[in-house]
């Protein structure tokens, strides 16, 4: 089996796949296992993965416990992914293409298989990434803007006696009627606002430009209005086995 990790800042998804790339188990789980628990990869009768490939922006010392857990489980290889110039049709835009975040490039590198064009790909998690790629496979830049609850974060670490509701309505477009609404709502439409017309302007080139969303917000700030828009929860993760180990 393969074990592929996606490490980001608050937590980490993971999947196991057979030798021959059939999904077997997968999900969230945080950076480390509760009290009394294992991560969920690990089950009873479950042989350890004879491989792990892995995108971390984790740091190094939190990269080199996991290595020695999964070593010590019986892992005998384990690959990070890291940026790099090319992959594929794929060519960063970066002066250092090293410094791109690895999520970012491997997100990148999956969706640049999926299509043939120009794209555009969008990840919404503690922060939210939005890149561009021309038609000849061109990175073309992109943005990075603080994720949901980072902005609701910041903004209720200044402002006393907010509380945010555990549910929220979806209804980002309609004014908040208290201030938790108003809150919730707005820091939505500030995402959603911003990711509509970055993608309508890149259109204005590429008409036919696909968006991949990704991410644990990437549905609640890519609405389906965006047209052309392409859900993959594991698109990180499917752009390990495609980029440079």
């Amino acid at each position: 089996m393969i074990l592929e990790l996606d490490i980001g800042n608050s937590r980490l998804k993971w999947r196991l796949l057979s030798d021959g790339g059939e999904r077997l188990a997968g999900g969230f789980a945080p950076h480390l296992p509760e009290p009394g628990q294992d991560y969920p990869w690990r089950q009873p009768g479950r042989p350890a993965p004879e491989r792990a490939r892995i995108a971390s922006v984790a740091d190094a010392s939190f990269n080199a416990a996991l290595v020695r857990e999964l070593e010590a489980e019986g892992t005998g290889r384990i690959d990070f992914a890291r940026s790099t110039d090319r992959c594929g049709r794929l060519v960063s835009g970066y002066r250092e293409p090293e410094r791109m975040g690895v999520d970012r490039w491997l997100a990148l590198a999956a969706a640049a298989e999926r299509c043939s064009g120009a794209f555009a790909v969008v990840d919404a998690g503690s922060a939210i990434t939005l890149d561009l790629v021309a038609a000849d496979g061109v990175h073309q830049g992109g943005w990075i803007v603080p994720g949901l609850r980072m902005m609701r974060s910041a903004l209720l670490a200044g402002t006393a006696g907010i509380r945010l509701p555990k549910v929220e309505v979806e209804a980002p477009a309609v004014p908040g009627r208290d201030t938790a609404e108003a809150v919730g709502f707005g820091t939505v439409l500030l995402a959603r606002d911003f990711v509509v017309r970055r993608v309508e302007a890149f259109r204005e080139a590429y008409p036919d430009a696909p968006l991949f969303v990704t991410g644990g917000d990437g549905e609640r700030i890519a609405p389906a209005t965006l047209g052309n828009r392409i859900l993959v929860p594991e698109l990180v993760l499917d752009g390990l086995a495609r980029a440079e180990v």
